[in-house]
């Protein structure tokens, strides 16, 4: 049977139009799997980042492996590159076109290939991009009256350009379902990925959703820093939180949680019955932001925090309960009062914690006030549907 499972995996890499590779007789302990959708303006920081990878994969832990997607901004054509301490930098794969990666064939056919040719016992996902958390796709041909992007943005022409396609959420969780693989852990390597309708729509795909409600510093992760939490067991993958978090504590600062999303359920159902309860929607000038409103057009919202929101809403003796489920979604958030903005200057953003830090969730949640651009798109998520909806 062993001998047919090998055969069987070999034809399907064929079918799916994949160059031969040896299977693996070994099956590992623990696969990292990082996605860079780099074909747009942060293209030279992958290279940076894979060339941290490069140096800390003697870090990797024995019977572990890492798998990496690159695509950037080159005219190089994407390849599929393993780590490993015994065999050191391998290529899996060499494509002979440019596939669009934020297209969900090609990261459902580069998921499953990496899966079947590094099998292993838990897999963890590193989504690395561009990221605007749950907000709708742009239509390229509409790049100035559409949403600017989700998660990744590949401009399909090798430049620095923005414009170009991008992944909606819905589709990243569905692609994942797919896959047959119990995700420990999909880590967003991304600005504005960590709000609570992302984590409920990955709820079923992996046990932890790492990330950040605001931006990130350009450089992103520090892989070689935290190379070993990366192939952390599953119960202590939130330490990639906590040592990005570390690294940055003392350059320009970062906001950043890991949520437990086994817990999103629990959540929906404490928060429901308080947002259901709102006449209207009370001020958001106190609570914290961690991207402002220029105008009630835009396509970004605002990302408010969560628990600061809930902390104006509920009444002290309401807030305790609620904030304990919160806690047990979201029980791993380190934050500075300050982290690094594109807004800053000339009157635009300057990012700080101006909540009291008790009620600071790490966790973005959109609220529709009145008249927003977004309201109507923010009824096609799952969180609303479960949440707001009466």
């Amino acid at each position: 049977m062993k001998h047919w499972y090998i055969v069987l995996l070999t034809l399907l890499c064929v079918a799916c139009h994949h160059h031969e590779v040896e299977v693996p007789a070994i099956v590992s302990r623990h696969v990292v799997i990082v996605y860079m959708m780099a074909e747009n303006s942060i293209s030279a920081y992958a290279t940076d980042d894979l060339n941290e990878i490069r140096r800390a994969m003697g870090s990797i832990p024995d019977s572990c492996r890492m798998v990496v997607y690159f695509d950037d901004s080159s005219n190089e054509r994407p390849k599929l590159l393993t780590f490993d301490k015994k065999k050191g930098e391998q290529v899996l794969h060499e494509y002979t076109s440019d596939p669009v990666s934020t297209d969900s064939a090609t990261m459902q056919q580069v998921l499953e290939l990496a899966i079947q040719q590094c099998p292993a016992r838990s897999y963890g996902l590193v989504l690395w991009s561009h990221g605007s958390g749950w907000i709708p796709a742009q239509p390229t041909a509409q790049a100035q009256a559409q949403p600017k992007r989700t998660i990744g943005i590949d401009n399909g022409s090798n430049s620095s350009s923005n414009s170009g396609t991008e992944m909606e959420i819905p589709t990243l969780a569905n692609i994942l379902r797919q896959t047959g693989v119990e995700w420990d852990y999909v880590f967003f390597d991304a600005c504005f990925m960590q709000g609570v309708e992302v984590a409920y729509e990955l709820r079923d795909v992996a046990t932890w959703c790492i990330g950040s409600p605001a931006e990130i510093p350009g450089s992103g992760a520090p892989y070689d820093y935290i190379m070993a939490d990366l192939f952390a067991e599953r119960e202590d993958a939130w330490t990639i939180a906590r040592d990005y978090y570390d690294y940055y504590i003392n350059r320009g600062g970062l906001v950043i949680s890991a949520i437990r999303t086994g817990e999103m359920e629990a959540l929906a159902e404490a928060t429901r019955p308080y947002v259901q309860s709102l006449d209207t929607y009370p001020s958001t000038d106190s609570i914290q932001k961690y991207l402002p409103v220029v105008n009630k057009n835009q396509w970004k919202p605002e990302y408010f925090d969560m628990g600061s929101a809930m902390g104006q809403w509920l009444y002290d003796d309401d807030y305790p309960e609620w904030r304990e489920v919160l806690n047990r979604a979201v029980p791993h958030l380190y934050f500075t009062h300050y982290w690094t903005s594109q807004f800053t200057g000339n009157g635009g953003f300057y990012p700080v914690i101006t909540d009291d830090d008790s009620y600071i969730a790490c966790l973005s949640m959109y609220i529709p006030v009145e008249e927003r651009r977004l309201n109507d798109y923010f009824t096609h998520t799952a969180w609303y549907r479960d949440v707001w909806l009466p």
